[in-house]
Formats: C-alpha cells, sequence, structure tokens
C-alpha cells in the first residue's frame, strides 16, 4: 500500500496550516484589539474582550513560533 503522501510533504502541510492559522488569528485578534481601544475600559465586558484578544494574539505568536523552531529558522 502507498501512503498518499511523503513525510515531508505531511511536515510542510502541516507547517502551512498551524503557521497560517496561527497568523491569520494574530491579526484577526490584533484588528479587534484596536478597533476595541477607544471602547469604555470600566465596562467589564470590554476588559474580558481585550484580554481574550491579547490572549488570541498570544496563541498566534505560539503558532507561528513553533512552526519556526520545528524548522530550525530561530
Amino acid at each position: 500500500m502507498t501512503e498518499p503522501m511523503s513525510a515531508t510533504t505531511f511536515s510542510w502541510f502541516i507547517t502551512i496550516a498551524v503557521g497560517g492559522l496561527g497568523a491569520a488569528w494574530f491579526v484577526y485578534d490584533a484588528i479587534n484589539l484596536a478597533r476595541s481601544i477607544k471602547l469604555d475600559r470600566a465596562d467589564p465586558i470590554v476588559r474580558d474582550r481585550h484580554f481574550g484578544y491579547v490572549m488570541g494574539m498570544l496563541i498566534g505568536v505560539i503558532g507561528v513560533v513553533g512552526v519556526l523552531l520545528f524548522h530550525g529558522v530561530v
């Protein structure tokens, strides 16, 4: 039985998927954070949103850095 793709191809597929998702997640949350910065920070819901956007950006950075570490770039 033949493999559907080689190990190298699978590695690059996962790299593109994880790196792309992490980068997109970071950009999406950064845009949302920038839009919500002007809202009233005394509101607990706004503070929760800011916290969530920062955590989302952190997750995106972890995904991209993980891919870079896997390939020995960093």
